[in-house]
């Protein structure tokens, strides 16, 4: 596990960053994204990809553990990542009659594009290899560290760019 620990500092520093951009990006577009429920839902997915990235970092990091130990802690992340994505995917979904054609295409470019299903999926797919004690399961968490923070990525660029006013 000590040789993972360069990893979750580059992944953790990365996803703590894009964090604090992801601030940035919804406070310049703070007019748009306060009147639309569905982006203030989709925000919010993008920070939980972010988040969800810093955990990992920060499970991978811990000293000590068993790979069994962290893929159950996995698990659960992936459970509790999953489901807020959900609730957040449908809150914005439910706003689809409120919003107007700027806000209707970005929208439909964030859902296409913000990978959080596939996240979650790979985190659990992760954990449970980890807990069978697959020595594989620590090279193939990668994955969901990349997608995660490339897809919040692109929905921060979306959401700042793609907004007018």
């Amino acid at each position: 596990m000590e040789n993972w620990s360069r990893f979750a500092t580059v992944a953790g520093g990365a996803a703590a960053g894009l964090t604090g951009l992801l601030f940035v990006a919804v406070s310049v577009r703070i007019d748009a994204i306060a009147k639309s429920q569905e982006l203030r839902n989709r925000a919010a997915q993008t920070l939980a990809l972010f988040v969800t990235g810093l955990f990992i970092a920060i499970l991978l990091s811990i000293p000590g553990q068993s790979l069994a130990v962290l893929g159950a802690e996995l698990v659960g992340l992936a459970v509790i990542s999953g489901g807020a994505m959900l609730v957040l995917d449908r809150r914005a979904r439910l706003a689809l009659n409120t919003r107007d054609a700027t806000t209707h295409a970005v929208a439909l470019i964030l859902d296409a594009v913000a990978p959080n299903a596939i996240t979650s999926a790979l985190l659990l797919i992760h954990g449970v290899l980890l807990i069978c004690e697959v020595r594989a399961g620590l090279d193939v968490l990668v994955l969901p560290v990349l997608v995660a923070l490339a897809g919040g990525v692109t929905s921060a660029w979306l959401l700042l760019t793609k907004i007018h006013p």
